[in-house]
């Protein structure tokens, strides 16, 4: 399903982060029975949306990484600015990252904007800086 505002395809996302992002007045009119797709064109002011209509970010709790926002972690607070102070004293984001997923500590389902881990993207970043 593509956004009704940008045209392109969106990523499928769970309901459960979907609910977890969305502000009491946008959960008003949500539907749990169909699917959710987060757009992420940084440009679009839409977030999230389904067949009951689209959720901006002023419907939303928390900054979203795709839209411009620099936190990339939603269980260990792991934000741009923190990498690079971070990587310069020697401490390695990805190892504490990926210590508390094997630990079980995180919450990827429910706190990050996608529903899935931020693994990949805080690889990404991390290499970006290397």
């Amino acid at each position: 399903m593509v956004c009704p505002q940008d045209g392109k395809a969106g990523l499928e996302v769970p309901l459960k982060p979907v609910k977890n992002f969305l502000t009491g007045k946008a959960l008003a009119r949500l539907d749990p029975e169909s699917p959710h797709y987060l757009c992420q064109d940084p440009a679009c002011p839409v977030v999230y949306y389904g067949q009951e209509g689209v959720y901006t970010l002023e419907e939303v709790r928390f900054p979203i990484y795709d839209k411009g926002a620099s936190l990339i972690c939603y269980c260990f607070g792991w934000a741009r600015e923190g990498l690079a102070e971070a990587l310069s004293h020697g401490l390695d984001p990805v190892a504490q990252v990926e210590e508390g997923v094997r630990a079980k500590r995180c919450a990827c389902d429910q706190r990050n904007p996608w529903g899935r881990c931020c693994l990949s993207t805080l690889k990404a970043e991390v290499a970006r800086l290397a």
